[in-house]
């Protein structure tokens, strides 16, 4: 039954998010492993075609230029993949806005996953709330 299954979810995952070309492909992944930058229409293409690191890196540039909700909408969509990086961008969005307990739960998440990074925010997260700031 295990076979079923992962063929299931292989068929899903194709259907699920159109491809993208080769060169567009190479731009998300450069941005999204490097931090290259790439442009929004771009990063936005890949979004839309439903590619989880497109959406992440859609998302980071939303979030640096300030569009706020747009920018957790579209790393939302990223976590629910289960992209790690995604869940610590937002954890970090909604810590920056003040918004402890949604940052705790995207943290948390990524923690739980083995992201060494999303357990160092959670400590930090905690000594901030504890008042020690570090």
């Amino acid at each position: 039954m295990g076979g079923l299954w992962a063929r299931w979810r292989r068929r899903r995952g194709r259907r699920g998010a159109r491809a993208l070309d080769a060169g567009l492909r190479a731009m998300v992944r450069a941005a999204y492993d490097e931090g290259r930058p790439i442009p929004e229409s771009l990063a936005r293409k890949a979004a839309e075609a439903g590619d989880p690191r497109g959406m992440t890196v859609y998302g980071i540039g939303l979030g640096e230029r300030g569009a706020y909700a747009e920018a957790v909408h579209w790393l939302g969509k990223a976590a629910a993949t289960g992209d790690l990086s995604a869940m610590v961008v937002l954890g970090t969005v909604h810590l920056d806005h003040g918004e402890l307990g949604e940052a705790e739960r995207h943290f948390r998440r990524a923690a739980d996953r083995g992201h060494a990074g999303a357990r160092l925010a959670l400590r930090q997260l905690r000594a901030r709330r504890n008042g020690s700031g570090h």
